[in-house]
């Protein structure tokens, strides 16, 4: 797992087995210790479940994390919570909170261009993007609540989220990035628009990333209802709605929406105050009950 065969991997493999079985093969294969090149190709159009694939890199950390152990105390726990709050146990009140990048700088789509033509380009605002981060939270039922969005800025102002989808909460930090300061914040704002209370209690689902868990933010949590759980470190890839299903279509749609601002204004330049109107396109596509992975009981 995690350890694929390339290619050559598997010529050489060839080559071994057909020895070890004393089959017949090309003189040339026992110079380079290698099957040849056309034997595989001709092997993958008669096993038409054989691809080549490019793999995504994956930490070590990341590969042996994510195993049935921590996974299944992860559930373990999350049925331990349902069991106490049955308003919480039905699904109405089990949310997920997690953040994404939403840069100046848009990943360029695919493009149709003359065959043999060597670079194919498309214009940018910059070579590098300025980093904004966007904190979405959504339910079991598949609603959204009012992102949260954080600008590289020592002060916030107002108008950096004038297009902003309706009740879009606004915060500074120099590097852009979430911190335990600007989370005690998002989880005011988690709870002024879930009414969660003692009465009304809630779950909230999220990662273990040190600005996540500051006690400021837990006690304010407990004190009004909240229960935390955090996922399994370096699983929330596979364990986290917003990553699950969410974030993907939603970076899509952000693109998409970065690509026509820069092409209804030749010449300007996207910069961070322009994101918030880019995230209210991207929120009203992506942030559908369609695209959130709805299981009331599990989530994911």
């Amino acid at each position: 797992m995690f350890y694929g065969l390339t290619i050559t991997d598997v010529r050489r493999l060839i080559y071994e087995v057909a020895k070890i079985n004393n089959i017949k093969v090309p003189d040339k294969w026992h110079d380079t210790k290698l099957a040849g090149i056309e034997y595989l190709y001709n092997l993958r159009k008669r096993d038409n479940r054989l691809s080549l694939r490019t793999p995504e890199g994956c930490s070590l950390s990341r590969a042996t994390s994510f195993n049935r152990h921590n996974v299944g105390v992860f559930f373990s726990n999350l049925e331990n919570v349902m069991s106490r709050h049955t308003v919480v146990g039905n699904g109405t009140r089990v949310l997920n909170l997690d953040e994404t990048n939403t840069m100046t700088v848009q990943k360029c789509a695919k493009v149709l261009a003359a065959k043999g033509q060597r670079q194919v380009s498309k214009v940018t605002s910059a070579e590098r993007g300025t980093l904004t981060t966007t904190c979405y939270i959504v339910s079991a039922l598949g609603n959204a609540l009012p992102p949260v969005i954080l600008f590289p800025r020592v002060h916030f102002k107002q108008h950096m989220i004038a297009d902003a989808p309706t009740g879009t909460l606004g915060l500074a930090t120099p590097s852009g990035w979430m911190n335990a300061e600007l989370f005690v914040q998002t989880i005011q704002h988690f709870i002024a628009h879930s009414n969660s209370s003692k009465e009304n209690p809630s779950l909230l689902i999220y990662d273990n990333h040190e600005s996540h868990i500051c006690i400021e933010a837990l006690n304010l949590a407990k004190e009004n209802g909240v229960t935390i759980l955090t996922v399994p470190p370096h699983s929330t890839g596979k364990l986290q709605p917003l990553d699950v299903g969410i974030f993907g279509p939603f970076k899509s749609a952000y693109n998409k929406a970065v690509d026509s601002w820069m092409l209804r204004n030749p010449g300007k330049t996207f910069s961070i105050y322009e994101v918030a109107g880019c995230v209210r396109e991207a929120h009203m596509k992506a942030m559908t009950p369609g695209n959130i992975p709805l299981q009331q009981r599990y989530f994911n």
